[in-house]
């Protein structure tokens, strides 16, 4: 651990030997450490790397991922085109290849923890969209717990304990679900959202044969559809579009064991509008065709049941 001392600030940090064995852990830290920067400190403070400096005037491009915790003070970050104004309880990813400069503001200062890290679990993260690169601000809910975490970080770095790089990168991962819990929207199921969920659920059963715009639904309540979609999978672990299918599968079902209607006229009473589709999709989800779950359920034979809410692999609506 390297420390550096100014009047009125103190910087810790770490920067990793990466070896082979810890890349194969899938997320490995490159550099650890916090800061505090006293008003009118130079900044960035002395001592780190030639790669990771900067100054104000050319900014820093770097090759791996950087996530930048302001626990006080105030300051700014730009990148290509963006300006955020920064303050105690925010934090910012940086991604590599992204141009960016951050200072505290001069008459006030900051405190300042970061982590550097990579590997090919960091960017499967990135890959499938929990965090873009295009907004990389993010205003922190749990403050007091991403500081103890960070904490942690540090405790690890000073006993320098065994396996160090997989028990930090551990915790690494703990502070980005941190960070991407913060910048997911408040919703409170328990009150409006899960009255439109309640209400939706209605709706979808007593037009389960019919046809119904889950967009136009998700409107009606007056909720947006991203919002009622989100809601509505906490509240019943299922998309709107899985119910809806599971609400014609379950209609389907009901119609072949207790009536004589042909399989067309069952498929589009049970709101499919193609008598093929429905007869592969019947198939695919239950391992029978129509006609031979209608006579194995009329002999007592069948061992596939469509209940009302069949078990369905998930898909995206």
């Amino acid at each position: 651990m390297k420390h550096t001392f100014t009047p009125g600030g103190h910087t810790e940090f770490r920067y990793f030997r990466v070896s082979p064995h810890d890349r194969l852990w899938g997320l490995y830290l490159t550099t650890a450490g916090k800061s505090r920067v006293a008003p009118w400190q130079q900044y960035p403070p002395a001592g780190h790397p030639g790669s990771y400096q900067f100054d104000w005037a050319h900014g820093r491009t770097l090759s791996e991922y950087q996530l930048i915790y302001i626990s006080g003070g105030s300051g700014s970050l730009e990148t290509r085109g963006n300006r955020y104004s920064l303050e105690a309880g925010c934090a910012f990813l940086l991604h590599p290849g992204m141009w960016h400069r951050y200072r505290p503001d001069d008459d006030v200062g900051w405190e300042e923890h970061w982590l550097g890290f990579d590997g090919p679990a960091a960017r499967q993260l990135v890959r499938n969209g929990f965090f873009l690169r295009k907004d990389p601000y993010v205003r922190v809910r749990n403050e007091g717990t991403v500081l103890q975490a960070f904490g942690n970080i540090m405790e690890a770095m000073r006993a320098n304990c065994p396996a160090l790089q997989q028990v930090i990168a551990g915790t690494a991962l703990y502070i980005l679900s941190l960070l991407y819990s913060s910048a997911q929207p408040v919703q409170d199921i328990s009150g409006g959202g899960s009255s439109a969920v309640e209400q939706a659920l209605r709706q979808m059963e007593d037009s389960a044969g019919k046809h119904l715009d889950l967009q136009d639904l998700a409107s009606s309540l007056h909720v947006s559809y991203s919002y009622f979609r989100r809601c509505f999978r906490q509240h019943t672990g299922l998309s709107p579009h899985q119910y809806r299918l599971h609400l014609k599968m379950a209609s389907a079902g009901a119609l072949l064991r207790d009536t004589k209607l042909s399989v067309k006229e069952t498929a589009f009473r049970s709101g499919f509008h193609s008598e093929h589709y429905f007869c592969r999709f019947f198939k695919k989800h239950t391992g029978q065709t129509p006609t031979d779950y209608r006579v194995l359920s009329a002999a007592g034979r069948n061992k596939s049941s469509v209940k009302a809410y069949p078990v369905l692999p998930r898909q995206n609506p």
